[in-house]
């Protein structure tokens, strides 16, 4: 389950204060998370629309895949994936709770020294994750948010380049990230009969 369209607009203007407000005690741009968040929902609702999966929800799903980041960002020692699911999962939306989760995790990777956050909570969420089946909504957004960089949509290149400067991720990981992206590129490239890039005007 999800939520409605109403629901969900709903939800997002009560988040926005809340993440304008972590932006700026961060000193980031006010919107940025934001930006985030609706780059995420328009990329997998287009996708969605071009690939026969139901647009709607590819566009609710992406706009919440990040929600636990307030919680990440106000309580110590907590990991946005699993605040994400959490949360999700005591409002009923189990299917957001999902991708909550399998949003960060690619072709099994659930190394902790790739991540910058809690051992235990990677742990946590490989354990929830192994009882899932993953679908294509799940590698949709794990595609969009792997396309969505502040406030631009870049390729997967750029974007793992990006986050192994930012979180100081070991190099020898590069490799398998891109591996694993260019695999999920081309699962949509496929699924869509183009390339996403040239979708989504990246190139």
């Amino acid at each position: 389950m999800y939520p409605t369209l109403p629901e969900a607009q709903k939800l997002l203007e009560d988040m926005k204060p809340v993440l304008r407000n972590l932006n700026i005690a961060k000193n980031k741009a006010p919107e940025v998370s934001l930006q985030h968040y609706q780059n995420v929902a328009a990329c997998a609702q287009k996708i969605a629309a071009t690939c026969g999966l139901n647009e709607e929800k590819a566009y609710i799903l992406g706009l919440f895949h990040d929600y636990g980041e307030i919680t990440e960002s106000t309580v110590p020692h907590t990991f946005h994936g699993t605040a994400g699911y959490d949360e999700m999962m005591r409002m009923g939306y189990d299917e957001v709770a999902k991708v909550c989760l399998t949003h960060s995790f690619w072709e099994d990777i659930y190394d902790p020294a790739y991540f910058s956050y809690e051992a235990k909570e990677i742990r946590r969420a490989a354990e929830l994750i192994s009882t899932m089946k993953i679908d294509d909504y799940d590698r949709l957004i794990q595609a969009c948010d792997m396309m969505s960089q502040g406030k631009k949509i870049v390729t997967f290149e750029q974007r793992i380049d990006g986050l192994i400067g930012k979180y100081n991720i070991p190099q020898q990981y590069r490799a398998r990230k891109l591996e694993a992206a260019h695999r999920l590129k081309k699962f949509f490239d496929d699924k869509c009969g183009q390339d996403i890039y040239v979708l989504l005007e990246i190139v």
